[in-house]
């Protein structure tokens, strides 16, 4: 078996093999700014980072909300059974919230506006007033 050597004839590279110097820098130039359009969307775009962290900070604050209203709630459901089962705290709410009293009691009012409890007042009158 003989090898021959057969010489192939130099061809021109075509526009697919090997494209012009301006047509890759059109396409580098588009995929350059087309990357930092999803960049800047990732970032700031509807559902993007910046979102993602408002909304994380908001789903903390709503969790603690959420907390604290679950406790107040106990609280009252609580206060509310207490208020169904025990007559004293109904009496105890009546007298705190109410101001009533039962009947034969005497209610004592004690003010600290005696005059020995009052502060020295001195006269009222100007002194270009004593002319």
């Amino acid at each position: 078996m003989s090898h021959s050597k057969v010489r192939l004839k130099r061809q021109h590279p075509t526009f697919l093999s090997e494209p012009p110097l301006w047509f890759r820098r059109v396409v580098n130039t588009v995929i350059f700014f087309i990357g930092t359009i999803l960049v800047i969307n990732a970032f700031a775009g509807d559902n993007g980072f910046i979102d993602m962290l408002t909304t994380k900070n908001t789903h903390a604050v709503l969790l603690e909300d959420l907390s604290r209203l679950r406790a107040e709630n106990e609280s009252l459901r609580n206060t509310a059974k207490r208020l169904q089962e025990d007559p004293r705290a109904i009496e105890e709410v009546a007298r705190d919230k109410l101001g009533l009293i039962k009947p034969g009691e005497l209610l004592l009012i004690f003010t600290n506006d005696h005059p020995k409890y009052l502060p020295a007042v001195e006269d009222s009158v100007s002194p270009n007033a004593k002319k």
